[in-house]
């Protein structure tokens, strides 16, 4: 089973969130049965899919099963498992989810609840786990986030005070059962939870952000009152960070990374970032209220005042500020945002149908970025046409042509690929064709940079990334990479051999250069080791020429493969060189650019299944630029071509 096979792209990105937050002992789960009970279905879905995730990423053997109640029995959804079996039982309880207000039901499922834990602590389970919520605190003071095991104030006249007492009776149970039948447990208490495709408890930032997907006016009243909010991808990896690697018998609070946020809080972020869809009126007195321009409250449908009301409560109820201290002690780290959060939400409720992306990356200069590195690929077509110098697009650019017809939303460089006749003679023209506002950056044309391919910087901008920030005395201006792409052995053996060589000669280079150690792990571990340590040894013109001797080793050679010895994709090993004999040209922003007839086969060698974009929350930009100044070129845009030149 696939998960993108079931899901859409806002549910496969916080069903994978626990397992790419590298924060799960993996090892724990593999072969585990999980079973989940409680009547929150749609919660328990993401939490099963969050843990199926494992077997698509490391074939990991998990079982997932829901039980309900059937009698006075336990029975289970699909069988997957015998429920005794479980070695993980997640109890989803009331977590964020409204209050049924008939005393009957409520006393009903509590003692459904206390059967529910005889049977459970009849079992031999690795740990149980009971989600609860904030609200089990009470009112809390203004800017007082609780602890564990603090409490806040009851008011019984509170619409809250039934939450709190049920929550906190629920808990008590659990707890008092967990200790009697000894079985390891504990308890989640997070954050008003939000996200894509999930329930929502009605909160203020659920309201608000469904009033701006629909471009509603709504009254707000400010408060100074503060809630922690966490979004579903940080709540299914705090589920099972707490599973995995937290010890049992404790109480964790979870909340997103930037702790609370009150209404005017969340307010600013969404007319920030939709300030034509958000239609929120901020006022310091009367009753938050929807606004219906040109009704009387006579005219008003019974919907509208039922919504009218459901609005009120909600963005009425009193903060809860959770303090996560705990949980991160042990080493939980939160990934999104609120804002990040807000944004997937409403765009997500839009639904326009558009690729998503962030529109507040580069601070609002992506878009200008990607119109510069346009700039760039024409003068190097213009240049290779001229000197008839074969190129291709590749890596992200490559991708983008195919799959977008264009940069990658969320692309901020442009690379071409060429073979290395065709790029030594490209080197040798460059200088001459390139507008003088352009820099051909390389070992020979400035001191201290060990780039082992052409990289062509643009003068008096700055686009620094975090490692190259390090070197301010070099040229750090707009960059677009141009690679070569060499020849490697015939034969598996020499192919490997070839591979390992220019692996440690590019490390050594690369880490004597910014004075790190070369990385321990993968295959060679030992030699990793002993080159880390050799390097200090080395005098970095040897280093340097072993490099481009190792790069360039099988130049003269008969063999029908190449490798991607300059770039990043080193480690995908050789592929056959008639994947770049031919090329075909595609359209790119609206120009035609060259691409390798065989990209399909070679996009599947780069990239696996290159038709699947990367997960929602992560489409920002690819590379870590810390320093961004884009000079004169604030204004650019493309023109027709004068001369046949871009930048004039």
């Amino acid at each position: 089973m696939v998960l993108r096979d079931y899901l859409n792209e806002f549910e496969l990105d916080w069903a994978q969130a626990p397992v790419r937050s590298e924060l799960i002992p993996g090892k724990q789960l593999r072969g585990a049965k999980v079973l989940l009970i409680g009547e929150q279905s749609r919660l328990q879905e993401a939490i099963a899919w969050s843990f199926l995730a494992w077997n698509d990423r490391m074939n990991a053997g998990i079982q997932v099963s829901e039980a309900s109640w059937k009698g006075d029995s336990l029975v289970s959804g699909n069988n997957a498992f015998d429920l005794q079996e479980a070695d993980y039982v997640i109890l989803t309880g009331y977590c964020c989810r409204e209050m049924d207000r008939n005393a009957a039901e409520v006393l009903a499922y509590m003692k459904k609840f206390e059967k529910m834990l005889r049977i459970i602590g009849g079992w031999n389970c690795r740990r149980v786990l009971l989600l609860s919520d904030g609200r089990v605190y009470g009112r809390l003071p203004h800017a007082f986030a609780a602890s564990e095991y603090e409490t806040g104030q009851t008011d019984t006249q509170s619409p809250e005070f039934e939450a709190q007492y049920f929550l906190q009776s629920l808990e008590g149970m659990f707890v008092s059962r967990g200790r009697e039948a000894g079985f390891a447990y504990n308890i989640l208490r997070t954050g008003l939870i939000y996200g894509p495709c999930i329930p929502m408890l009605d909160h203020p930032l659920a309201v608000l952000a469904a009033k701006t997907a629909r471009e509603e006016d709504t009254k707000l009243t400010l408060s100074p009152e503060r809630s922690s909010y966490i979004c579903i991808h940080d709540l299914l990896t705090a589920v099972q960070f707490v599973l995995t690697g937290c010890p049992a018998n404790k109480i964790f609070n979870a909340s997103g990374p930037d702790a609370g946020q009150s209404i005017g809080e969340l307010a600013m972020i969404l007319y920030q970032n939709f300030p034509e869809q958000c239609r929120i009126r901020l006022s310091t007195a009367g009753c938050p209220e929807p606004v219906h321009e040109g009704q009387t409250e006579e005219q008003k449908t019974e919907e509208q005042k039922t919504e009218k009301k459901r609005t009120v409560d909600s963005l009425t109820r009193h903060g809860i500020l959770l303090n996560t201290q705990l949980l991160c002690h042990y080493g939980f780290e939160p990934k999104i945002s609120v804002e990040d959060g807000l944004i997937i939400l409403v765009k997500y409720l839009q639904n326009t149908g558009e690729v998503f992306i962030f529109d507040n990356t580069y601070l609002g200069k992506l878009e200008k970025v990607q119109q510069i590195l346009l700039g760039y690929l024409l003068e190097i077509d213009r240049i290779c046409k001229k000197h008839h110098i074969k190129y291709f697009l590749a890596g992200g650019t490559l991708l983008g042509a195919i799959r977008h017809h264009g940069f990658i939303p969320w692309d901020d460089d442009a690379d071409v690929m060429m073979l290395r006749e065709d790029y030594d003679k490209f080197q040798q023209v460059a200088k001459q064709e390139l507008p003088d506002n352009i820099f051909v950056q390389l070992p020979t044309t400035e001191k201290g940079n060990y780039n082992p391919f052409t990289k062509l910087r643009i003068n008096n901008t700055m686009f620094a990334t975090e490692f190259t920030g390090h070197f301010m005395e070099m040229h750090n201006g707009i960059f677009f990479d141009v690679l070569s792409h060499d020849r490697t052995g015939q034969h598996g053996w020499s192919q490997k051999l070839h591979l390992m060589v220019t692996m440690l000669t590019r490390s050594v280079v690369f880490n004597k250069w910014g004075n790190t150690d070369v990385k321990g792990g993968g295959k060679h571990p030992i030699i990793c080791k002993i080159v880390s340590k050799a390097k200090y040894l080395i005098p970095m013109p040897f280093a340097v020429w072993a490099q481009n001797r190792s790069l360039e080793f099988f130049r003269n050679r008969k063999t029908e493969y190449l490798y991607d010895g300059m770039g990043r994709n080193l480690k995908r090993g050789a592929f056959p060189a008639k994947w770049l004999e031919e090329a075909v040209y595609v359209d790119f922003e609206g120009y035609q650019f060259p691409v390798p007839k065989e990209y399909d086969k070679y996009l599947t060698y780069l990239y696996g299944d290159y038709m699947q974009m990367i997960p929602v929350s992560q489409r920002r930009t690819s590379h870590s630029i810390v320093l961004t100044d884009l000079g004169e070129y604030s204004d650019f845009y493309l023109m027709e071509r004068r001369n046949g030149k871009c930048f004039q």
